[in-house]
């Protein structure tokens, strides 16, 4: 299997799980777990925390959410772990 083939299979199971809370972020999975994915080095680096995340998320990406910052970092922090349990990777969310 090729690299590229590789990242997409990951990819594609990070776009088609279901994380628990998402019914409260309304905007399209596949935006703000893109979003996510393009962000996950600098959580991982320690360069962005949860909440930079959700509010990055919400002011550049455009995401909107149904309930208040606090319920929405679940399902986000839920991804990230999941986005490293799939490339093999430690993070540590704050």
């Amino acid at each position: 299997m090729s690299k590229e083939s590789k990242r997409q299979k990951i990819t594609e199971a990070i776009f088609n799980r279901q994380y628990q809370g998402e019914v409260y972020i309304l905007t399209p999975g596949r935006v703000w777990k893109s979003l996510v994915i393009k962000h996950f080095n600098k959580v991982k680096r320690g360069e962005l925390s949860l909440d930079e995340l959700v509010l990055l998320l919400e002011t550049k990406g455009g995401v909107k959410f149904a309930q208040k910052h606090s319920l929405v970092r679940y399902p986000i922090k839920e991804c990230l772990y999941f986005i490293a349990k799939m490339t093999k990777q430690d993070i540590e969310v704050n």
